[in-house]
C-alpha cells in the first residue's frame, strides 16, 4: 500500500522542481592516466617504494609508510600516511591557530586565515594531479572535537583533533550528494605545521547530458519516498512520520560502484514515533525522483535507474505479485 502524502508531516521546505532536468553522463580516468598522478601523490605523502597488488575492487600500492588504493569503479582515489601520527597518545593534537567559539558542535576551531592557508595548499597539491574536480565549491575546514573525561563523565580538558579540508560538489545550482562527490584531506601538525596525512577523492567527470521530465513534487515523490517499504510498514501501523529535510539533489554512488549517469534524487531526513510507547528514530534515505518509465523514454538504462540508491527494495504492485 502506497503511503498517503497527506500522512506525512512535513516539517522541510519543499523544494521547486524543474520542468525537465540534464541527467549528466559520466567519465571515469583509467588506471593508466591515474598512474602517474598516484606515484606523485606517494612521493608527496613521503610513502617511500610501494609494492602494487591488484584485487577486485582496486589497485592497492603499499609500504611500511602507508597505502594508497584506487578503485576500478570511479577512479577514486583513497591515500594515507599511516604513520603521520604513530608517536601521539591520544586524539588531541597540538595546533598553532586554533580558537574556542565557545559555541557546541564545532567549539574548537582554526583562525579564518589558518583556514585558508590550509584550504591554499590542499588545493596546490590535489589540483595538479586531477584530484580536485572543476565542479568543487569552496572548501571547508574541521577539527575533530576531542573531550578528556574524568570516571565519572566530567569533561577535564577539551580540544581539537584531526582536521579536514573538505571540497563538495554542484552542477548549476543543484547539489551533488552522496559518497560518490567528494574531495577529502585529512591533516595533522607536524613538524609545526599541517601535514597532508589523508586523502579521498572519488568524483567522476561529468560530460554530456540528456533531459529527462521532471514530474511535479507528489508524483516525484510518489517514485520512491511514498514507496519506501519500511516507512509503509509504519504508516500502516499508525506511526508518525515527519520528514525534516527534503533536498532536490543529483545523487553520486560510492567508489566501489559503478556509474554511468549522474541522477536526480531527494535528500531526505525525518523522524518515526510511536506514540503509546513513547518510541522513535531517526531515518536518512536517498529517493529517486525520476520514474523509470521517464528514464527510458528518454533512451537511459541502468540498474541504479530502476532501484532504490540506498538499497531499499521497491515494493511489488498488489496486482503483479505472487
Amino acid at each position: 500500500m502506497t503511503i498517503k502524502i497527506s500522512s506525512i508531516e512535513m516539517m522541510a521546505r519543499v523544494p521547486q522542481l524543474p520542468k525537465t532536468l540534464p541527467v549528466v553522463a559520466l567519465t571515469i580516468p583509467s588506471l593508466e592516466e591515474r598512474r602517474q598522478s598516484v606515484l606523485r601523490l606517494a612521493e608527496q605523502m613521503q610513502l617511500g617504494t610501494m609494492k602494487s597488488a591488484q584485487l577486485e575492487h582496486g589497485l592497492v600500492m603499499a609500504s611500511e609508510r602507508g597505502d594508497i588504493t584506487v578503485f576500478h569503479a570511479s577512479g577514486g582515489v583513497w591515500a594515507r600516511n599511516a604513520i603521520l601520527s604513530k608517536g601521539d597518545t591520544t586524539e588531541l593534537r597540538q595546533w598553532a591557530g586554533v580558537v574556542d567559539s565557545k559555541i557546541d558542535g564545532q567549539r574548537m576551531a582554526f583562525a579564518p586565515e589558518v583556514s585558508r592557508k590550509l584550504s591554499d595548499d590542499v588545493r596546490e597539491l590535489l589540483a595538479p594531479l586531477g584530484l580536485i574536480g572543476r565542479e568543487a565549491l569552496a572548501p571547508s575546514v574541521q577539527l575533530d572535537q576531542v573531550a578528556q573525561l574524568d570516571a565519572k563523565g566530567t569533561v577535564v580538558s577539551f580540544g581539537a583533533g584531526q582536521a579536514t579540508v573538505r571540497f563538495e560538489y554542484a552542477l548549476g545550482e543543484v547539489p551533488v550528494r552522496g559518497a560518490g562527490a567528494k574531495t577529502l584531506a585529512f591533516a595533522e601538525p607536524a613538524g609545526g605545521r599541517p601535514a597532508v596525512g589523508g586523502v579521498f577523492h572519488v568524483w567522476r567527470t561529468p560530460a554530456e547530458a540528456v533531459d529527462v521530465k521532471i514530474d511535479t513534487v507528489e508524483a516525484a515523490l510518489a517514485v520512491g519516498l511514498l514507496e519506501d517499504p519500511e516507512l509503509d510498514r509504519h504508516a500502516a501501523a499508525g506511526h508518525r512520520i515527519t520528514v525534516t529535510k527534503l533536498e532536490f539533489v543529483y545523487l553520486a554512488l560510492p567508489a566501489f560502484m559503478r556509474q554511468s549517469h549522474l541522477f536526480p534524487a531527494f535528500q531526505i531526513e525525518g523522524e518515526v514515533s510511536e506514540g503509546k510507547l513513547g518510541m522513535s528514530f531517526h531515518f536518512g534515505r536517498y529517493h529517486h525522483a525520476v520514474s523509470p518509465k521517464a528514464y527510458a523514454a528518454a533512451g537511459l538504462h541502468g540498474q541504479y535507474l530502476a532501484t532504490n540508491p540506498d538499497g531499499l527494495t521497491p515494493k511489488v504492485p498488489r496486482s503483479t505479485s505472487r
